[in-house]
Parts: structure tokens; C-alpha cells; sequence
């Protein structure tokens, strides 16, 4: 049970600091959008634990194992009678096992100790129980108020209810009530919804009727009441987790905005509802225990931000429908279903691998000294590629130290360990398979342990110059024979293949000796990106490669680096150093194409793209080897970078609009837009293809800062006026379908046609506030025609408001 809390905590994290992010990046869109994020992240939370108990299990090696410790206490027991003679003699002639034992040690037995996790549990259910217990609490306040008060004795109040159902498309009966005394208006049911009102709410003018109505329907429409049960049983399950109590409390407060911004919608005046608002927080209290329960209209604690929200005219106060949720919901599903089948993968352990000799081991005489407590010994084929894990892709290890001229390098792999120490400079021989020189007092270690023995030779300086060799098996001196000759040069090639150590040096050696084919075929023994890449790079630096030599490296690393950053290291070493031929662009976007991670392709083809000399045909291609980078803010970054260092033609700008067309975050196919909108020396067919490709920003906050940008920084002649006014015609927000065209009419002299084509895209506001706000900016700012009067009139005609349209015409008169 422990693991499961552990787990459920884990994922819950991850889940709830998702929807802070998602919500920080939604901070300008409307508040229902991001209390949907809320309430899915509520529901999820609570949906977790029971998926990952019915879903299959994903093991992955890099989740924490969850295993808690339990405590054992050992107790001896008696001694076990002696066994008979002949089985102490068969037991005696059995190898022994790699731990000691020690007989005279008396037998255990193990008895279970409660520790600390014992009480884990017992407090848990403890804190759901606290909290599921304040919340039947404030259920059964509720149901006594329901069955204690009556409905209102104006029948107004009842019409009235009947009318803004009726405006809000809400099938279901809504039961009104009104209390005794004061009382906050607040809501509660899920099949019969109940809206309660104080008792002097027969007092109220109409316009604070309606207003406090419509924000009590607005919570039965969107179904608030069951949401905040759902967030109230995620608190009582994670009672300890203080996210989820911030992800409750922030439900709450973009509910209350979701529901402020129907009322606004549906024409309040900000002024006299946030007037509303503060009257009703300051007269009236929410009965004891019922706030537990029941969606009230108006917490104190949330007052100062929601008066600031009510009364800022540029929020966009866009209401969500079951159609647009369905991503949000999508998107949920997506999240929680791969992360309810993670669990910790389990280690297997590690199977034995084949043995594959190369150097015959000969055995030598045993040392009855040494050897006498073995008098037998199973002797192991040896070879450097008979360590455990070779075959099998085995785990692996290196370090490396240099410091002056010592050095000391390690690399282990499966049951194997290599080992190079050395004091003092030294040298190798030109092949790099001995040691050609040692300074005074230096000397030179390497030996591999193989796990069952081990192999070691020491190379000294002796007093003549020369080099003395000390070569031992298991400890036993042996001669440096033609055998151990061939070990060494063996260990010595394996261990530079294997580290990169001197790999520049051999890698010139090679190109020195061997030519470009020696050293590919050098390449195909190597292990380990790290290592090839230095030898790949080194062949770069020599300045031996011709340009097929190059096309040919570069085609070659695209298809044995498997590791993107050391690849992206190679081609972006290789971009800076050499012209990127024809040829070489095709290998080098074949490489780039092999990139799996967004960062890494993207810093390549940033390289690549700066450079001169790129073909039409090679810069597009490279751009479709952009698009297809699924971060957006990596594929961003690297149009935006390109749109700057470099003249977008005719050629390339198909692909470039190809790969912005292919960004889904519409934050970042507006910073792509933008950025060549600001570019100085834009051309008219550019702009007309940023406004085309704005068409599919859907987010209407982004797509009218891009309209506003570009209609406050051009003209809008014949070319760029019917894509824009098409991109405007899109944008479902009536705020930023206004602000929009009122950005237009604000930006200097207007011309004729540019105001004529923003009254016919006004045609699609149906607010009546942001549609007359607009028309009055027209005439104060138009050179008014017949033309020009004639459609300001039709649109006026078209406000439902008679306010609205009367201040239309008013200013119409005075103009």
C-alpha cells in the first residue's frame, strides 16, 4: 500500500505541475479554458491510481523502485544435530562457494519488526477520512436549507429564472429558493440544481437580479457542483499533497471568472457588476458549513482579483463548448494513460556470454606454496573478448585521468576491468601497440583483471636507457614471450578503441599509413560514439580529405553514430570547416534527417543553414528536415534564426512556410510570423504568405497580436488587404475580432478601401459592446462618405443593444 501512495504522489506531481504550466501559458485566454485544465487535473489525480491498477505495467529502468525496507529482528535457534560422517565427506568434496561461511555459527530465524511504514497507512486513511467528513458535513447543511426554505413569494423572480434558462439553453428545471435571513447566493445539486438567495433579495433592482442570476445559471450550466465534489474527494485522497490543494483552490477561482465572464457576455456593465460583486462579498456570508458543499457567488479571499478581471475590458471572456473541450479531454487521456503504465523495471541479472578466445592461455606449473589450498583450478580461456557482457552489449564503464604527465585510465566492461596507470611522460611506439619510451623514474601499468585471474605487465626504465618488462599471470612471473607480446599490443588497441584515448594521434597515424580506406575501416571496430566521432573529427582536421573524402565521412557518420549529440558535434565541427559542396549537402541532410532529438537537429541545421554556398534545392531541404522536429519551440527558434541570418527568396519560401505551417503551439507560429513581419526588406509576397499561414493560428489572442503587428507596421494596399481582412474573419473572439479592426482604424490616415473592407469584416462581431465600440472609433476617425455612412448604418442596424445602437447614431449625428 505504501508503494502505491508513493506512486500515486509521483504521477500526481507530474500531472498537477502539467496543468500549472499549461494553465501559465493559457494565462491570456479565457478563464473557462483554464478551468477545464484544473478540473481535468482534478479528475486525473483521482483516476491514476485505478488506471495503473487495470492498465498493463510499462517497466522502465529509470523510475524510482518504490521498495520500502522492513525491519527483521534474529533470533537464534537451537543447534541443528550433527550430520552423519559419510555426508560431511561429500560435502567436504564439493567446490566451495564464492562467500564464507562460518559452521560454528548458529542458525536464525527471522521475525518481523513493525517500524515507521506500519503507521503509514493508519494515518493516511486517517486524513481522507478527516476531510471526506467536513465535506458530509457541509452535504447535509445544504440538504437541510433545501428542505427548510421556500421558493421566493415574487413570482418575478420565477419568470425571471424561466427567461435566463431559457437565453442559456438549460434543459434542466432549476428549483429556486430563498432563505429566512442573509445568505450568500450560492448553488448546489447535480440532477435537480438549486440556486438559494438571500432574503433581501426582493429588494435587488432588476439589473442586480439579472446579474446575480445568471451567474448562479452559469455554475448549474457548466456543471460547477459536481466538478468541486470531484475536487474535494482529490483533497481528501491527497490530503498530504499540497498541490492538489492548490490545484482545488485555483479551480475555484477560474470558475468563479468563467461564470463572471458569462455574465459580462451576456451584456452587464463591468462597472455595475463588479459593484454587485462587492455589495453582495460585504452584506452576506455563506451559511456555516455550506461553503464545504455549494458553489457560492462571491468569497471574499477571491474578491480583489476577480473586481480586477471583471473590470479589464481586454480579457477575452470566450465560453467553451463540448466541441472545443474535446482536445482538452484528448489531451488528458493522453497524458494520464502512458503514465498510469509506468512502473520500475526490475534488473535481471545479467546472463553469461559466450567466450571467445583469441590467445590461447598456456598453463604453467602450480606453485604448491601458493596453490595448496587449491589444488585444483578450472583454467579460463583468455582473451580481451571473453569479458562478460562483450557479445551481449554489456554495461560499460570508463574513467579517465591526466594530470601532468601522469595518467591513470579504467574501463570495465561486464566481468572485465582494463587498467592503464602510469608515472612520469612516456611514449608509444608508431603503431600504438608498445611503449617506446619512458622518462627517468617513470613507469607503465596495464592489466586486466578477467574476473577468474588476470594479466599485468609493468614497464620501467632501467638504468641503461632501457626498458625493463615484468610480465605476470595471476601473480606468477612469466616471460614476455611472442605470446604476451601479442596480449599487450592486443590490450593496447582494444583499450584505445574502446576509451578514445589518443585518438586524434592514431587517427593521423592511420591517415598517415592506411589512407582514408584504413581509416574507415578503423571506424568499424571502434565501440562507442564518443570515440568515433573524435576520429571522424580528427580526419576533418588533417587536411588530408578531399572534397569526396569529405562527402564520404560526412555520409558515413550519418549511418555509425547512433548518439545525436556526438553526430550534431561532427556535422556541426564539419559545417564551420569546409564548404558544404553539392554533394556533401545531400550526406550532410541524410545525416541531419538521422538526428532523433529536436535540440540536437535543430543546432545542426542552424550550422548548416548559416553557411554560404546552399543551394535552393539543399536550403528546402534541409527546411523539410526542419519540420519534421516535433518540439515547436526548437523548430521555432530555427526559422527565426534562419529568417535573420539569411534573405528568404522565392525559391526557399514555400518550405519555409511549409515548416511554420507545421507548428501546432500557436505561440510559436506567431513568433515565426512576427520575427518576419519585423524583418526590415519583407517583401509584399512574404507578408501575403504570413498572413495565408496565420489562417491556421487558432488561438484568437495570437493571431490578432500578429494582425495588429502587421496592420500597425504596412500598408494595407490591394496585395496585403484581402488576405488580411480573411485572416481577421477567422478570429471567433468578438474582443479580438474588435480589437483587431480597431487597431486598423487607429493607425494613422485610413484609406477607403481599408475602411470599407473593416466595416464588412465588423459584420462578424455579435457583441453589441466591442461592434458599437468599433463603429464610433470609424466615425471619429474615417473620412465619412456615403459610402462609409451607408455601411456604418447597416451595422448599427445589426446591435440587438438599443444602448449600444443608440450611441452609435448619436455619434453618427454629431459627425
Amino acid at each position: 500500500m505504501i508503494a502505491i501512495l508513493i506512486d500515486a504522489f509521483v504521477k500526481s506531481t507530474v500531472v498537477l505541475l502539467l496543468a500549472a504550466a499549461v494553465t501559465l501559458l493559457l494565462r491570456r485566454s479565457p478563464a473557462a479554458l483554464r478551468h477545464l485544465v484544473w478540473a481535468l487535473a482534478c479528475g486525473s489525480v483521482l483516476a491514476l491510481p485505478l488506471a495503473s491498477a487495470l492498465l498493463p505495467n510499462l517497466r522502465l529502468a529509470g523510475y524510482p523502485r518504490l521498495d520500502v525496507p522492513v525491519a527483521f529482528t534474529a533470533h537464534e535457534l537451537p543447534p541443528a544435530p550433527a550430520a552423519p560422517a559419510s555426508v560431511k565427506t561429500q560435502v567436504a568434496q564439493r567446490p566451495a562457494p564464492s562467500a564464507t561461511v562460518d559452521p560454528a555459527a548458529a542458525p536464525v530465524r527471522f521475525q518481523f519488526t513493525p517500524g515507521w511504514t506500519s503507521f503509514v497507512v493508519p494515518v493516511w486513511l486517517s486524513g481522507v477520512a478527516a476531510v471526506l467528513m467536513l465535506l458530509a458535513v457541509g452535504l447535509a447543511r445544504i440538504a437541510w436549507l433545501g428542505r427548510t426554505t421556500t421558493p421566493p413569494h415574487d413570482e418575478a423572480w420565477l419568470q425571471l429564472v424561466e427567461d435566463l434558462s431559457l437565453e442559456l439553453g438549460l434543459a434542466r428545471h432549476v428549483r429556486l429558493l430563498q432563505a429566512n435571513g442573509p445568505a450568500m447566493p450560492m448553488t448546489w445539486g447535480i440532477r435537480r440544481p438549486t440556486i438559494l438567495l438571500p432574503a433581501e433579495a426582493d429588494d435587488w433592482s432588476a439589473e442586480r437580479r439579472r446579474d446575480v442570476l445568471l451567474h448562479e445559471l452559469a455554475h448549474v450550466k457548466r456543471h460547477d457542483f459536481l466538478i468541486q465534489l470531484i475536487a474535494r474527494i482529490a483533497c481528501a485522497v491527497y490530503w498530504f499533497h499540497p498541490l492538489v490543494w492548490l490545484a482545488a483552490t485555483r479551480l475555484r477561482g477560474e470558475r468563479e471568472r468563467a461564470c463572471d465572464d458569462h455574465v459580462l457576455r451576456a451584456g452587464a456593465t463591468p462597472s455595475a457588476y463588479a459593484t454587485h460583486l462587492l455589495d453582495v462579498a460585504r452584506s452576506l456570508r455563506a451559511a456555516r458549513a455550506t461553503s464545504l458543499a455549494s458553489v457560492a457567488m462571491a468569497r471574499p479571499a477571491q474578491l480583489a482579483t476577480r473586481l480586477i478581471d471583471v473590470l479589464d475590458t481586454r480579457r477575452c471572456r470566450d465560453t467553451l463548448s463540448p466541441r472545443s473541450a474535446l482536445p482538452a479531454w484528448i489531451a488528458a487521456i493522453a497524458v494520464v494513460v502512458p503514465l498510469a503504465t509506468v512502473a520500475p523495471r526490475v534488473a535481471e541479472p545479467a546472463g553469461l556470454s559466450n567466450k571467445i578466445d583469441t590467445i590461447p592461455r598456456v598453463p604453467a606449473p602450480v606453485s604448491t606454496k601458493r596453490r595448496a589450498a587449491q589444488p585444483q583450478r578450472f583454467v579460463v580461456t583468455d582473451t580481451l573478448r571473453g569479458c562478460s557482457g562483450e557479445t551481449r552489449g554489456g554495461h560499460s564503464h570508463t574513467s579517465t585521468s591526466i594530470e601532468n604527465d601522469d595518467v591513470s585510465i579504467s574501463f570495465t566492461l561486464g566481468n572485465c576491468t582494463i587498467r592503464l596507470s602510469s608515472v612520469g611522460k612516456f611514449e608509444f611506439n608508431d603503431d600504438f601497440t608498445d611503449i617506446a619510451s619512458l622518462a627517468n623514474g617513470g613507469q607503465v601499468i596495464v592489466e586486466v583483471d578477467y574476473g577468474t585471474h588476470d594479466r599485468r605487465l609493468t614497464v620501467r626504465r632501467g638504468s641503461g636507457g632501457t626498458l625493463e618488462r615484468t610480465y605476470k599471470e595471476d601473480g606468477d612471473v612469466r616471460p614476455y614471450d611472442a605470446d604476451a607480446k601479442r596480449w599487450f599490443a592486443e590490450t593496447l588497441t582494444y583499450l584505445f578503441r574502446r576509451t578514445g584515448y589518443m585518438a586524434e594521434e592514431r587517427a593521423r597515424w592511420i591517415l598517415d599509413h592506411h589512407g582514408i580506406q584504413g581509416l574507415i575501416d578503423e571506424l568499424g571496430e571502434l565501440s562507442g560514439d564518443y570515440t568515433r566521432r573524435i576520429y571522424y573529427q580528427a580526419a576533418v582536421a588533417s587536411g588530408k580529405l578531399d572534397a569526396a573524402g569529405y562527402e564520404r565521412l560526412v555520409t558515413l557518420a550519418g549511418q555509425t553514430i547512433s548518439s545525436d549529440y556526438e553526430l550534431a558535434e561532427f556535422l556541426i565541427a564539419v559545417s564551420k570547416t569546409q564548404p558544404l559542396t553539392e554533394r556533401m549537402q545531400a550526406g550532410f541532410i541524410t545525416a541531419a534527417k538521422s538526428i532523433g532529438s529536436d535540440y540536437e537537429r535543430h543546432r545542426v541545421l542552424t550550422a548548416a543553414l548559416s553557411r554560404p554556398g546552399l543551394t535552393p534545392a539543399a536550403e528546402s531541404a534541409m527546411l523539410d528536415a526542419a519540420a519534421e522536429i516535433d518540439s515547436d519551440y526548437e523548430l521555432a527558434t530555427l526559422l527565426i534564426e534562419l529568417n535573420q541570418a539569411r534573405h528568404i527568396d522565392d525559391a526557399v519560401r514555400p518550405a519555409f512556410f511549409k515548416a511554420a505551417n507545421s507548428l501546432q503551439s500557436d505561440y510559436e507560429h506567431r513568433r515565426v510570423l512576427s520575427a518576419v513581419v519585423q524583418r526590415e526588406g519583407t517583401s509584399p509576397a512574404m507578408l501575403a504568405d504570413v498572413l495565408t499561414s496565420a489562417q491556421t493560428i487558432s488561438s484568437d489572442y495570437e493571431l490578432a497580436e500578429l494582425l495588429i503587428e502587421v496592420g500597425g507596421s504596412y500598408v494595407l494596399d490591394d496585395a496585403l488587404r484581402p488576405a488580411f481582412f480573411a485572416a481577421a474573419g477567422t478570429l471567433n473572439s468578438d474582443y479580438e475580432h474588435g480589437r483587431t479592426l480597431l487597431s486598423v482604424v487607429e493607425h494613422g490616415e485610413v484609406p477607403l478601401p481599408v475602411a470599407l473592407a473593416v466595416l464588412e469584416s465588423a459584420q462578424g462581431i455579435s457583441s453589441d459592446h466591442e461592434l458599437s465600440e468599433l463603429l464610433i472609433a470609424v466615425i471619429r476617425r474615417v473620412r465619412m462618405d456615403d459610402r462609409v455612412r451607408a455601411a456604418v448604418r447597416a451595422d448599427a442596424a445589426s446591435i440587438g443593444s438599443q444602448y449600444d445602437r443608440g450611441r452609435v447614431y448619436e455619434a453618427l449625428s454629431r459627425d
